[in-house]
């Protein structure tokens, strides 16, 4: 596990160490699947004060930005090299379209998908639904959210997260961020508990997991289920223990394919892992119509009165999308493996650079830029008050591939939220005549970063010498950040 901290910085089991001045590992990234923890010895992280006094002697000398004519710091074009294996993919699609086997759950490859993965994770119960909101959702009817409720979420989220809460019948609460991880604060969270609150959902944005000591402890002391969003978090951990496999409920997705889906991905999809066989006859009953002996698994009498059809809904995955997943499965450890491994090069790079604060995981935790990128916090104050929109122009003319500034969509700021919506006709719903809108200045956390958040991509096989390259173009642009001033 390793810490946020500037001065020693522990590296995660079976990540090479990484000194400040380069990458002494001296091995290159390879295509095989394994990832092994103790291939690699670990140790910390130090800042070489030769590399000080480099930055020094350098930042006292006059260099060409490229976006004045420069040259480029980063002539690597097309850095990632990781391919996924859609020879591998082919052959698992053709297989269970040569048996006809293209609708189905809780038997053949649909169920040993669901086996393998409670296995990966650690959880009693996994069920495969359509998709990563309609497992959310059935993860909420599972702790019981309903008309009159009310669920936390961050601000800082994404609508796929909580549309189910407005399905429900339920309304959405938001709560701010932690300013150091960009994760759903708990302190925040607990403060806008109310007789009403039925469940918490904190979000693993980008894999990175928020604190889950401190949302467990809230849920055991409050009365209320912990919900999690791990849309992103597959193979990410918490002490020790892969998301999903403790807690109270979490749910995973696994839309997209190639290096921009989510880390396990099939297209479309979801997964939902428990350790509550209550919860997991809840989401039966509600959207597993048909499922293979679905009778026979529900053990609540109230539930088992119930035919194959239940309550109607059919939320299965297909087929044919659990059978792409199930070729990423394979990958997951050594993928995340490397992306854990080059965030802490690059990081450790740029930490003490100015104008920038890389984004990293809470101590118990290592995974980070699973999917959708690394973040970094911009601080205009240290260069001179250069805005954020010339920074990011000024390292994308270096050949350096960063976005922004922003932090994605301000949930409470949307349109919905801020006049109140009649969801239902008639002034009825959860976001009807005795609701409250939101408005700016709500959320003095996550508004005051919204313009000031950075994003880079994560890699699994980068090119030779890219990450020195990236490195070069932060410490090229924060040096000669005076001849960007007024421009």
């Amino acid at each position: 596990m390793f810490g946020t901290s500037a001065s020693s910085t522990r590296v995660p089991e079976g990540v090479p160490h990484v000194r400040r001045g380069g990458w002494h590992d001296g091995k290159s990234c390879s295509s095989s699947y394994s990832y092994s923890s103790s291939a690699v010895p670990t140790a910390d992280s130090e800042y070489d004060d030769e590399y000080e006094d480099d930055f020094r002697r350098r930042e006292s000398m006059s260099e060409k930005l490229a976006i004045h004519g420069g040259p480029k710091a980063v002539t690597i074009a097309a850095p990632e090299q990781w391919q996924r294996p859609v020879e591998e993919e082919k052959k698992a699609v053709v297989e269970l379209v040569e048996q006809g086997f293209l609708s189905g759950s809780g038997t053949g490859m649909p169920k040993e998908f669901e086996d393998e993965f409670a296995r990966f994770v650690g959880a009693k119960f996994c069920l495969t639904v359509s998709q990563g909101s309609s497992g959310l959702m059935s993860a909420l009817y599972a702790v019981g959210v309903g008309p009159g409720d009310e669920v936390i979420v961050p601000t800082a989220g994404y609508l796929g997260s909580y549309c189910g809460v407005l399905h429900l019948g339920a309304r959405p609460v938001f709560c701010d961020i932690d300013p150091k991880t960009l994760l759903t604060d708990p302190k925040d969270a607990e403060r806008r508990i109310t007789p009403r609150t039925r469940a918490i959902l904190p979000i693993h944005l980008c894999g990175r997991v928020a604190d889950m000591d401190a949302f467990l402890d809230i849920g055991q002391r409050r009365g209320v289920a912990i919900v999690e969003d791990a849309a992103h978090a597959h193979g990410s951990d918490w002490d020790g223990k892969r998301i999903g496999g403790f807690g109270d409920i979490q749910g995973f997705s696994l839309q997209g394919i190639d290096l921009g889906g989510k880390p396990v991905s099939g297209g479309e999809g979801g997964i939902v892992t428990t350790n509550n066989r209550e919860y997991y006859e809840r989401q039966l009953i509600y959207c597993h119509l048909h499922r293979e002996g679905i009778v026979k698994e529900l053990t609540n009498p109230l539930y088992k009165e119930l035919d194959s059809e239940v309550l109607g809904l059919k939320w299965r995955a297909h087929p044919l999308a659990l059978a792409l997943a199930r070729v990423a499965q394979k990958s997951l450890p050594y993928r995340n493996g490397r992306r854990i491994e080059n965030r802490i090069k690059l990081f450790d790079a740029i930490r003490r650079l100015p104008g920038i604060q890389p984004v990293e995981p809470y101590a118990k935790s290592r995974a980070d830029g699973l999917y959708g990128g690394l973040k970094l916090i911009y601080k205009p104050e240290e260069l001179g008050g250069l805005p954020a929109a010339k920074f990011v122009a000024a390292m994308k003319a270096e050949g350096a591939p960063v976005s922004g500034p922003g932090i994605g969509h301000l949930e409470h700021l949307r349109t919905i939220f801020t006049k109140g919506f009649d969801l239902w006709g008639r002034g009825r719903g959860p976001l009807g005549k005795d609701f409250k809108p939101y408005k700016r200045g709500d959320f003095p956390v996550a508004e005051g970063l919204a313009q000031r958040v950075l994003t880079i991509p994560s890699y699994i096989e980068p090119k030779d010498g890219f990450l020195d390259q990236f490195a070069e173009a932060f410490r090229k642009v924060t040096a000669n950040y005076g001849a960007l001033l007024g421009a």
